[in-house]
């Protein structure tokens, strides 16, 4: 799968860090990250909401990890964009849970809210689960048809 990762202006001082983070837990899952935030000038959640949602739908990528200080914003920007189906997670369990329920196609965290100590442990925990319910069947499996129509 291809993930695609962006990020606006204002957490430019972590960008580094997170991608590197991104790559190292989606290459045990054989997936490859390409960069899709917009260095050259200021942007803000809407900007790199459409540059994420162009690179859905002309299938540069498959899958969307973004994010804001608080995790919100870019969630709600990006769901302005037709065909992304984005997702909003501060645990295992709902990014496990997002993927295998929801079966959307970016997934947005908050990069700001509660950053501290061990955090990009802890982030490198959620992409796992995250990635995990992206190949896990949906869930529950008696819903699995009825969610993929709904999705």
């Amino acid at each position: 799968m291809k993930i695609g990762f962006a990020i606006a202006s204002s957490l430019t001082d972590k960008q580094d860090r997170l991608l590197n983070i991104i790559r190292d837990v989606s290459s045990q899952y054989g997936h490859t990250v390409i960069d899709l935030t917009i260095k050259d000038k200021t942007v803000d959640y809407i900007d790199t909401a459409v540059k994420c949602g162009v690179a859905l739908n002309e299938k540069e990528v498959d899958f969307i990890l973004t994010g804001c200080s608080s995790g919100l914003g870019m969630q709600l920007a990006c769901n302005y964009i037709p065909n992304l189906i984005c997702g909003y997670g501060t645990s295992e369990i709902e990014a496990n849970l997002f993927a295998r329920i929801n079966r959307g196609n970016a997934f947005s965290y908050p990069f700001s809210l509660n950053w501290g100590w061990a955090s990009e442990e802890k982030y490198r925990f959620i992409l796992k689960a995250l990635f995990e319910g992206l190949k896990a069947s949906p869930y529950p499996k008696a819903e699995a048809q009825r969610k993929m129509r709904a999705t």
